[in-house]
């Protein structure tokens, strides 16, 4: 008997990671990618004669098969560097991460940095604490107040009080009492952090990667191909209004709560239960210069509430091969609500003077391309309602032969070397 092959939904990182496996493994399948291109949102844009990635894309390659799996396919476009961020605080430029290095504010914020720290650690540990909770606990009100609360108010969007600390575990280093008496004195105390070392193509944007494995992938992908219902019970896809595949497996790394409304059938209370799932929104300024950028940051966090915008990244100091010669890119991130409507022209403004209050932009340089790029599903808010019902939506998927992967697919906060990992795992398992 035929066997149906399997399907994978979606071009990006991890869908395409794994039908690099299943190629590997000898198992059939098709691609189905609604767009025209590969790379989901680790793609590249060309405006005039810049390039812009949909905000900052770096490889974190950690040892391990997803490294030795980049690696092997586009190793020779990488080159590495050393993180160089800062901070934005009291009219300072600090090297991040700040809990590092807040000895170079102010005396009275470095002794309130340092006090409550101390304090923090001669405290009780909260049992299942939410994110205000960990983070004073974690760093003492001072830095939570001073960077840790407001930032990620501004990343989310949402009520931070109702967001819990799972997704810090690898994300948010914590140095010991020890280097932050160190911090305080103002002396160095080394690098913290998962984005110490990243890659970044010689040339070209970040969807070097996805375009490479979508050569892997041969002609098993089909784009312009919108999943837009999943029947459970025959195990079949609709693509678009009419055409309709069959399944032995699927691998969808859509956005999770749009999976769980495209399912047909007896699954309402999955509907429901991924309904309340909440994300953030992302719309990202992209500016090419006629000049060069001011800050020699590859990016920078701006905690403070007078900033509409909460990180701003130079895609010219991962790689001069972005922009014409002698001219500099920088790339603006705001958070939003999702479907919150925003003008244009007004938020530019808002932007432009923000950026020059910082010195963020020289008085001498002008702008002479621009471009928005919105996220519509951008940063996972891991609320409790998140962390009691996730596995629960996943298993109830994974029952019906369905792997929801990727950072949208499994709902989480990650990295491109997580996606990866997904797509590698997801085509093991359907291949066994």
């Amino acid at each position: 008997m035929s066997r149906d092959p399997v399907v994978i939904i979606g071009a990006g990182l991890a869908g395409l990671s794994a039908a690099a496996t299943l190629l590997e493994m000898g198992v059939e399948f098709v691609l189905l990618e609604a767009e025209e291109k590969v790379g989901g949102l680790c793609r590249t844009e060309r405006a005039g004669d810049f390039l812009f990635d949909h905000t900052g894309h770096l490889l974190h390659l950690k040892e391990g098969p997803v490294r030795e799996f980049v690696l092997d396919r586009i190793g020779d476009l990488l080159v590495m560097h050393k993180r160089r961020a800062s901070v934005y605080v009291e009219g300072i430029y600090v090297p991040y991460p700040i809990q590092a290095n807040f000895g170079k504010l102010s005396p009275p914020t470095v002794k309130r940095c340092i006090e409550t720290f101390r304090r923090a650690g001669e405290k009780p540990i909260v049992n299942d604490p939410d994110f205000l909770q960990w983070s004073a606990a974690q760093f003492g009100e001072g830095l939570s107040e001073l960077f840790m609360v407001p930032y990620n108010r501004k990343l989310f969007v949402h009520p931070i009080e109702e967001l819990e600390p799972s997704w810090t575990s690898w994300s948010v280093p914590r140095p010991s009492i020890e280097e932050m008496e160190c911090a305080a004195m103002g002396e160095g105390t080394g690098s913290f952090g998962y984005n110490v070392d990243f890659y970044y193509p010689s040339t070209g944007g970040i969807d070097v990667l996805p375009e490479k494995l979508a050569g892997d992938a041969g002609d098993n992908i089909r784009f312009n191909s919108r999943v837009t219902s999943v029947d459970t019970v025959a195990k079949t896809v609709t693509v678009g209004e009419k055409e309709v595949v069959g399944y032995s497996h699927l691998i969808s790394t859509m956005p999770l709560p749009v999976l769980a409304e495209s399912i047909s059938g007896a699954e309402a209370s999955l509907k429901k239960a991924a309904g309340y799932l909440r994300c953030s929104s992302v719309l990202a300024l992209c500016l090419g210069l006629d000049g060069p950028v001011s800050r020699s940051e590859h990016w920078i966090y701006f905690p403070e509430e007078r900033f509409p915008f909460y990180r701003v990244g130079f895609p010219t100091n991962f790689s001069d091969a972005v922009a014409p010669e002698g001219c500099g890119s920088m790339y603006i991130e705001i958070a939003h609500m999702p479907g919150e409507d925003y003008d244009e022209e007004k938020l530019s403004d808002n932007i432009l003077c923000a950026l020059r209050d910082a010195e963020v932009i020289s008085p001498d340089v002008n702008i002479s391309t621009s471009l928005f790029i919105p996220i519509p599903c951008a940063y996972v808010f891991h609320d409790r309602y998140r962390k009691e019902n996730i596995k629960r939506i996943l298993s109830e998927l994974a029952s019906h032969s369905i792997l929801s992967v990727g950072r949208y697919g499994a709902w989480e906060y990650s990295s491109m070397q997580d996606a990866i990992a997904w797509g590698l795992k997801a085509g093991r398992e359907v291949a066994a």
